[in-house]
């Protein structure tokens, strides 16, 4: 059997079962509709925030207080070395627990935790979610819930600073909603953390001045009791002339580090009074929602060409493993025929 009579047996075969390649691809293409008609349609909510705390302002007015008190060249104790990552905040359990249990008054006062439980309970089923039971205690609500939020929450920050916030669920309407309460238990838990940092930051600046001060004052008192002892004696004597030089010296020192003190307790009490972070909320998660869904029309042209191309495979199966059973049988006698030549024996003829 030759190449032409090979695709004359392939045509006739095809257009013989042809139907069996028809069936074949409305099977394919059915499945793949039936695919794509069970896929959840996904709503992404993006919001786009600023962390506003004024570092700016910040420094140019510490650098004006260090100006009035003459402490330009003091050193600065209060950096933002640690200040407070906006974005572990976002992603943190402590956060994702906070808006699970938030109610909402829209909802018939449910929680956040109930509702996305009953959004993911309306798409249970074949190549869908899983079925979660309600969960009848806060604490097991609100742990399910925040492995719920973990999976479908992100957030980032730009290279221009700027933070962003995706939320995704089934429902465009708690996408919606979900994120802006995101947005305020965030800027509350932010804000709530940056004031309580720089209360620590002046009540330790306070700590370190008042226990600076009472330092001087007992090198005050030693130095006026020294000064007593020594009023009849000859100061030229080392004796009586060294604890003055080392008790000056001394005093010098916790001098310095009190002058520097207060600098810090300054600082410390303008931020403290001044620093007033909230966050700037720059895009809304508002309608038109980015939709993410499987396409049913595609999905079906899919499924349609893989079936007729499974079905083509199916029909002309047998034709093509008779061609090449001749072909190999041929292969096999063409090897086999010198190695019989040389078996027989060989007549020479006169």
């Amino acid at each position: 059997m030759n190449t032409v009579e090979l695709l004359k047996k392939l045509i006739d075969r095809i257009k013989k079962f042809s139907w069996v390649i028809v069936l074949m691809g409305l099977l394919f293409a059915g499945f793949f509709y039936y695919l794509a008609k069970q896929n959840v349609t996904v709503y992404i909510g993006r919001s786009t925030v600023f962390p506003l705390n004024a570092t700016v302002e910040n420094s140019v007015s510490e650098k004006t207080i260090s100006s009035i008190l003459g402490l330009a060249d003091a050193p600065k104790s209060f950096t933002a070395d640690a200040s407070i990552n906006i974005v572990e905040l976002a992603n943190s359990r402590r956060t994702r627990e906070a808006v699970a249990m938030s109610k909402m008054p829209q909802f018939g006062n449910k929680t956040i935790a109930e509702l996305l439980i009953e959004e993911n309970n309306k798409h249970t089923g074949f190549m869908q979610n899983l079925h979660i039971k309600m969960p009848t205690d806060s604490l097991s609500l609100a742990n399910s819930a925040s492995k719920m939020l973990k999976l479908v929450f992100s957030a980032k920050v730009g290279k221009n600073g700027i933070l962003e916030l995706i939320y995704k669920n089934s429902s465009a309407e708690l996408a919606k909603d979900v994120s802006y309460i995101y947005i305020n238990k965030l800027s509350e838990f932010y804000i709530d953390l940056k004031k309580k940092k720089a209360q620590i930051d002046y009540e330790f600046a306070v700590h370190k001045v008042d226990s600076l001060k009472k330092a001087l004052d007992i090198l005050d008192a030693e130095a006026v009791a020294l000064d007593e002892k020594t009023f009849f004696t000859d100061e030229q004597l080392k004796r009586f002339r060294i604890p003055k030089i080392n008790l000056q010296s001394e005093k010098q020192a916790v001098s310095s580090q009190y002058y520097y003190a207060i600098n810090n307790r300054e600082s410390a009490a303008y931020k403290l009074q001044k620093e007033t972070p909230f966050i700037a909320l720059l895009d809304k998660p508002e309608p038109q929602f980015e939709v993410v869904e499987k396409s049913k029309i595609i999905y079906t042209l899919v499924g349609a060409l893989l079936g007729v191309f499974l079905g083509l495979i199916l029909v002309s199966w047998k034709v093509i493993s008779n061609y090449l059973g001749n072909e190999s049988n041929k292969a096999i006698e063409k090897a086999s025929k010198p190695k019989e030549a040389e078996d027989d024996p060989i007549v020479e003829t006169e």
